[in-house]
Order: C-alpha cells, then structure tokens, then sequence
C-alpha cells in the first residue's frame, strides 16, 4: 500500500507572505532592524543610511502658559506709605515723622522755610536776667549805672508780637545750619510802642543719633545783638545756646520730643545772667491719608535762671533773679499738606507767678524742600 506524501507547501505560502509585507513596510523593517530581533546589522559609521535611520523621538506634549491676568508679578517697588515702610526697619525717618511740636527745637535736621508769628502778653519783668531786653536805661538816666542800654522808663508791662523768618539747610540728614531774622512790635504800658529788627540768631544742628525710631541732637545757636536795645528790641550782648534735643517715636502715631538748652550771656550788664530751658512735649496724628494729616501736640516748656537781676516795678526795687521758675503749658495742632509743607496752630499758659508772659499764641507756615 503506497504511503501519502506530507504536503510543504502551507509553510512556503506563509513564508512567502511574511517576507513580502516585510518588504513593503519600510517602518516594519526598522522595527525589525532595530528591535530585539536584529535582522540587518546597520554600521556606527554611516547611520545616514536610510534603512539604518532611527526614528525621531516624539517631543513632550506643550502645556499652554497661564494668561497674562493670572501670572504672579513682584513688585519693583514698596507697595506700603514711605511712613509704614520706614517704620517697618527703612534707616531714615520719614516726612510724617517730621517733628509736629510747635514750641520745643526739633531735633531733625531737614531743608526748611519757616515764617512764624508769636503773640505775647503782660510781660511784668522784661529785664530778668537781660533775656528779653536789657537793665533798664533808667539807671543810666538816674546817673546810677551808665552802662544801662534798655528803655528809659521803668516798665509795669509789656506785649510784644514777633514774626520771625527761619531758613534751615541741610547738606545731609544728619547736619544742618539754619539762621533766623524776627522782626518786632513792642507795645509796653509805660515807654513808647516802637517795632523793628530784633536779635538774629544763627547756628547748626548735628544729630547724632539718627534712625527711624530715635533722633537725638546737639544744637548750637549764637544771638548777635542787631535790635536796638534803648527801643527794648534787643538785649544789647552776644548770648550762645547750647542744647540737646531728642526725638522719640513711641508708635506709628505717637512721637516724644524733648529739649535742655543753656542760655549765655556774653557781656551785659549785672542783670545778665545764664537761664537753662527745657521742654517735652507729645504728638499724635489722629488724622492720616495722602493729602492731609493732623496730630494735636501737648508740651510742657520750663526756664530755670541761674544767676542775674530784675527791676520790680512796682514797688520799684532791684531783686536777685537766680532760682526763678517759669514754668507753660503750651497746646496746639499741626496740619501737614501733602508731603512738603504744614501749619501750626497752638496757645501757651504760664502755670507759675513768674512769667516771661502770662498767654501766648503762635501760627506758623513750613515749606520742606
């Protein structure tokens, strides 16, 4: 019986059929070539060759950028009031910080203009000590001391306004030189009404201590006896004033300011004598935006004499004047207007019987460059 012959050709078809879809599939043939199974050996030396040619890499899929709305910007500059960004560590103190007293000596140096106009009253010893005007000319008159510059009547009373021009420079904040020229009106009860140039004074302001919480000051200021002394306008002698001045600022409201000056005189007569002034006072701003800020000011001022004469009149008699207190309450407000320029406002009470004047009222402009 004759045995049946396996058929082959199943296995041919299949493998003809392989070869020719590989054939017609170039990506099919690179994935052979480059895949596990190598079926063509590709050079190092010429991967131009087409058949050798790796296919690129897909680039990562691009995330759109957020719209320029939402995107998060820094600031280039302080987005908070120079005042808050200074007290929060800035080394220098800001324009709201400027001293806001109205009768103690700042102790910030700054570029200024001040114009300030001073009512005074019943002034009952305008000679103590030669500090407002000198011994009465009536001892000269007399044939007592021929020395004696000042009025020729002795006087009961004296109310007195000064408006005085102040202009301060400052090459740095910690250094300043200021001058001041006032002009008076003298209206006393006994003696003649007479008006003119009083006593100008100049001199310098040296901080140093400067930070934006504290500033602490030596002044120095001399008087030139330029008013005419027999009108009462001015003492007739040199005097220098020495001082300390001290600003404080307690909160991002409430500042303390304080002042110790020595009044000396050089010269005079036997009434002229040292006079040591002191003061504190407190601010506080109430009211602040952009344009306007107000803070109301209390101040105590002293004065202590040292050593000197007056003329009591009445009764008429010589007195020593060293161990004299006086002692004010002064009250008032500052309105600052924009950044550069602020009014003062205020009124003063002498609280002891020894007065260099019984009520004051004072009014100022300043321009800040």
């Amino acid at each position: 019986m004759a045995r049946k012959r396996r058929n082959h050709w199943g296995w041919v078809e299949l493998a003809a059929a392989v070869v020719a879809i590989w054939a017609a599939s170039p990506g099919l043939a690179q994935d052979l070539v480059f895949g596990g199974n190598r079926w063509k050996y590709c050079p190092p030396q010429v991967p131009q060759a087409p058949e050798c040619a790796r296919p690129e890499t897909p680039a990562p899929p691009t995330v759109p950028a957020p719209p320029e709305a939402v995107r998060p910007s820094v600031p280039l500059a302080p987005s908070v009031p120079p005042e808050q960004f200074a007290a929060l560590g800035g080394e220098t103190v800001a324009l709201a910080d400027r001293s806001a007293v109205g009768y103690i000596d700042p102790a910030i140096p700054m570029t200024q203009f001040r114009l300030r106009y001073d009512a005074a009253y019943r002034d009952n010893r305008p000679d103590r000590a030669e500090f407002f005007y000198p011994k009465c000319g009536c001892f000269k008159i007399a044939g007592l001391d021929p020395r004696a510059p000042g009025p020729p009547l002795p006087e009961t009373r004296v109310d007195y306004q000064d408006l005085s021009s102040y202009l301060e420079y400052a090459p740095t904040e910690r250094l300043s030189g200021f001058v001041e020229i006032p002009v008076r009106w003298l209206n006393p009860v006994v003696n003649d009404n007479t008006s003119g140039l009083a006593d100008i004074n100049a001199g310098f302001k040296w901080a140093f201590i400067y930070n934006h919480d504290q500033v602490a000051s030596f002044q120095f200021r001399t008087y030139a006896p330029t008013g005419d002394a027999f009108k009462g306008l001015g003492t007739d002698h040199v005097s220098l004033e020495p001082a300390l001045l001290l600003f404080q600022r307690l909160t991002d409201r409430l500042n303390f300011e304080g002042e110790v000056r020595d009044w000396i005189p050089i010269g005079g007569t036997d009434f002229a004598g040292n006079v040591i002034r002191y003061g504190v006072g407190l601010d506080y701003r109430i009211y602040d935006n952009d344009n306007l800020r107000i803070a109301p000011v209390a101040e105590f001022v002293g004065w202590t004499v040292l050593s000197g004469k007056e003329f009591a009149n009445p009764p008429g008699v010589i007195l020593d004047a060293t161990g004299d207190t006086i002692v004010n309450a002064k009250i008032g407000a500052r309105f600052w207007f924009g950044s550069h320029s602020d009014i003062y406002i205020g009124y003063g009470r002498a609280l002891t019987g020894a007065v260099w004047y019984k009520d004051i009222v004072r009014a100022e402009y300043r321009l800040v460059f």
